[in-house]
């Protein structure tokens, strides 16, 4: 069978850029945290800026600040790090286990964003899109870890 899970070894460098995602992206939202430092200028794709209509276009170089998105990388890349490295044994109990958590993440995600459909609106519901797009990753990795913690106490 053919599995398409990163060595064991990217384990431990996930979990680190995870972390740093996480506790970053945390800081900046807490924070409202744009340091000049990460101020650059990007070549977007499309732009458009209801306060300067001579902005708008496609394929325009934007000043942005990217330290929001450099911490939006480290969680994506950190987390699919994390969430499927194989474990040190990895045996069919544990592929179940990762199949089931992944089709649970699924479902809670899905429910909470259709609640959010329901009663968030406006700015907010946009706030919340951003989130969802790591809720999936974090839901599984938590579902995973914690199934994974639990059986191995029972096994």
């Amino acid at each position: 069978m053919r599995t398409y899970l990163f060595p064991n070894s990217v384990k431990l460098v996930g979990w680190l850029i995870f972390s740093i995602g996480i506790i970053g992206g945390l800081v900046v939202l807490s924070n409202d945290l744009e340091p000049e430092f990460f101020d650059v200028n990007l070549l977007s794709f499309y732009t458009s800026d209801s306060f300067d209509s001579d902005n708008n276009g496609f394929f325009i170089w934007t000043s942005q600040n990217i330290l929001n998105d450099l911490a939006g990388i480290f969680v994506i890349i950190g987390g699919i790090l994390v969430a499927f490295s194989k474990e040190k044994i990895e045996d069919e109990f544990i592929a179940q286990l990762r199949l089931s958590s992944l089709a649970w993440a699924v479902y809670v995600n899905y429910a909470v964003l259709i609640l959010a459909f329901i009663f968030v609106h406006g700015l907010d519901f946009f706030s919340i899109m951003v989130y969802n797009m790591f809720t999936l990753l974090i839901i599984f990795i938590a579902r995973f870890q914690i199934k994974l913690k639990l059986s191995s106490n029972g096994r």
